[in-house]
């Protein structure tokens, strides 16, 4: 553990950040894996800096992503709103197109609450005031919750919803509000560890782009696939 902190806060220097301790612990594993997420949303965060908009995360889970996005945006200094959907109660039911070696199930991922990520936001050494006046945590299904988004338009919209009809939904509902310049972050997509776990991504986010689908590029880091509106 000592050679990976030392690690990692080598890397993190590069960047001008600082590895630290929070008082009540880290609320998610030092990794290789996170550090890399971090640097692979600090690069969109960076690409978005003139664009105007909220960051909105689909599939909070934990708050994990969460977590880092909301960190980055309170470095930022630009006041963004950001938006964390969830049902806060796990999958709902997976369709013909999720069925993979994976099995998903309904009620998968249900280990959190609206409670255990504000609690992991707190943790995380990020302050009451912050989290009160930027972030919304909005709890239910996406087909009535994504309707509570408020906001005038998208800078940022990051996609972790493992599912067809969740992919489906969450992009036909939100990307209209996605402003020009703006980035679509997908979780699950080809070559991802999750791809063949969760089939039903990658056919939702191709239908849903069609002849488009070849404007998604591949983060060379965390081979993750994101879409920048033209």
């Amino acid at each position: 553990m000592r050679a990976l902190n030392a690690f990692i806060k080598k890397i993190l220097s590069t960047q001008g950040y600082a590895l630290y301790q929070p008082s009540k612990g880290i609320p998610w594993p030092l990794s290789y894996h996170n550090i890399n997420r971090l640097f692979y949303f600090k690069e969109m965060m960076d690409y978005i800096s003139n664009v105007k908009g909220d960051i909105v995360e689909c599939g909070v889970g934990q708050g994990e992503s969460l977590i880092m996005l909301a960190s980055l945006v309170k470095k930022e200094l630009k006041g963004r709103n950001i938006w964390g959907f969830d049902s806060f109660e796990g999958f709902p039911q997976p369709g013909k197109e999720d069925k993979s070696i994976r099995n998903a199930r309904e009620g998968e991922w249900g280990d959190t609450s609206v409670y255990i990520v504000r609690n992991s936001l707190i943790n995380a050494g990020l302050d009451d005031e912050f989290i009160e006046s930027q972030i919304n945590l909005v709890k239910g299904f996406f087909e009535k919750s994504l309707s509570k988004y408020t906001g005038s338009s998208i800078a940022l919209l990051h996609l972790d919803v493992d599912l067809y009809k969740s992919y489906l939904t969450a992009l036909n509902k939100l990307y209209p509000k996605v402003t020009k310049g703006g980035v679509i972050l997908f979780d699950e997509y080809i070559g991802t560890i999750d791809h063949l776990h969760f089939p039903g991504a990658q056919k939702a986010i191709n239908e849903f782009f069609k002849d488009n689908k070849s404007l998604l590029s591949r983060h060379p880091l965390t081979g993750k696939y994101y879409f920048i509106k033209k």
